[in-house]
């Protein structure tokens, strides 16, 4: 019984100390502002549409004078060239490999799996489509529900297939 009423006691210091004073919220408003290595100081925010303003305490730097080319016979005849359109955004290039390169010319598809972890060639079959009874009519799979050729190799995922005995079994690559 005595132990019911203790625990209360025991608790309301723990609760009181979870409680947030209204001065220590100033308080606390001030140390936010400060930097410091972990939360560092003031995020500035800029917009990506419009150029970064000079910073005012920086001196206004005066454009340097650039001579004008002189014109040459060549030149001085064509009408001015219009001034160079802004670069438009280039999407990286893909690096194929070897492999890769070695798979597209055999008519197959590079494909990537495990999240990304392994990539392999899944290649069509010569076969695709024909009726089989058993793995040893197919190039590639006997599949097991239309009784058909597999059109590609290897298939990932689950699938029932036959094998070389003519027997259904359920084969699953990742």
């Amino acid at each position: 019984m005595r132990v019911r009423l203790l625990l209360p006691l025991l608790l309301l210091p723990v609760l009181a100390a979870c409680q947030v004073l209204p001065g220590a919220l100033a308080r606390d408003a001030t140390v936010e502002a400060q930097a410091n290595p972990i939360t560092g100081g003031a995020i500035a925010v800029t917009s990506l549409d419009a150029p970064a303003a000079a910073p005012a305490s920086a001196p206004a730097a005066a454009p340097a004078a650039v001579p004008a080319p002189e014109a040459s016979p060549e030149t001085a005849a064509s009408p001015p060239a219009e001034a160079p359109a802004a670069a438009e955004p280039v999407a990286p290039v893909a690096v194929k490999t070897a492999a890769q390169l070695a798979c597209e010319r055999r008519g197959g598809r590079w494909s990537v799996a495990g999240g990304g972890a392994a990539a392999f060639c899944q290649s069509p079959t010569r076969d695709a489509g024909q009726s089989c009874r058993a793995a040893t009519d197919c190039t590639g799979y006997c599949l097991a529900k239309s009784g058909t050729c597999a059109p590609v190799t290897p298939m990932l995922g689950c699938h029932d297939i036959l094998n070389d005995q003519g027997r259904m079994l359920t084969q699953c690559i990742n």
